[in-house]
């Protein structure tokens, strides 16, 4: 399964090649890879152009202008807080098990497990998302303020921010992570109090920190909160 750092490296490389591209065709070929989807998903992606590409936790997005708008790219930032507005809509993927977002030249040869294809207006590379046992998948959402005053798909505004998003709130987090009563490692899964740390970087961070998995929260010191952040975001 992809993990923080993963996503983020795809993250960073899909806002290089599909950042200010208008879709113009989408074929779905796999009915599983589309979730959560209210209407048509072709009908809600052709047309518009992509600002950037984002994230959240291990969750994707790239807000969408509406259809056939002009006008030059916003650049991307792992928060999506540069270049939307209310009324937008975004594309939103999660790689699941084994999910991989793909820039391919056009007319090269599908992938065993091609579930989605997205065209370009310009004819150049395409995107396409791959998914061998179909966990992942993509769909669209309206986006939503968030507190820090930009704006995130309403489906995951319920999700935390991540040790590696810059506006994560190292006090914040410290604060109500040693105000709960439960096992250390338990609470590093919950994705309401963080994201995007998986059981494998949890496991790593607490080694490296000399914190047992099992040890409360609310025994923890300011210090251990502060060396056990340091590792997750360095694993």
């Amino acid at each position: 399964m992809p993990e923080l750092p993963e996503v983020e490296v795809v993250r960073r490389g899909l806002d290089r090649w599909v950042s200010g591209r208008e879709v113009s065709e989408v074929q779905v070929l796999h009915p599983r890879a589309i979730r959560r989807q209210s209407g048509p998903f072709e009908q809600a992606v052709v047309g518009r152009r992509i600002r950037c590409v984002s994230r959240r936790g291990k969750y994707l997005w790239m807000p969408l202008d509406p259809a056939r708008a002009v006008g030059g790219a916003g650049a991307g930032d792992a928060t999506g807080q540069r270049g939307n507005d209310q009324s937008a809509m975004a594309l939103v993927a999660h790689l699941g098990m084994s999910g991989q977002l793909l820039v391919q030249e056009a007319g090269a040869p599908d992938e065993s497990h091609l579930r989605v294809r997205f065209e370009f207006a310009d004819g150049g590379r395409e995107l396409r998302f791959v998914d061998q046992r179909t966990f992942g998948g993509v769909m669209t959402a309206a986006l939503v303020p968030d507190a820090a005053g930009g704006f995130v798909p309403d489906l995951i505004e319920h999700i935390a921010r991540d040790p590696l998003d810059p506006d994560f709130d190292d006090e914040e987090f410290s604060r109500r992570l040693r105000s709960r009563s439960t096992e250390v490692k338990r609470a590093l899964l919950d994705q309401s109090l963080v994201s995007g740390i998986g059981n494998i970087y949890a496991d790593e961070a607490l080694w490296r920190c000399e914190v047992h998995g099992r040890r409360l929260t609310n025994s923890l010191g300011e210090h251990d909160v502060r060396s056990l952040l340091g590792h997750a975001r360095g694993v």
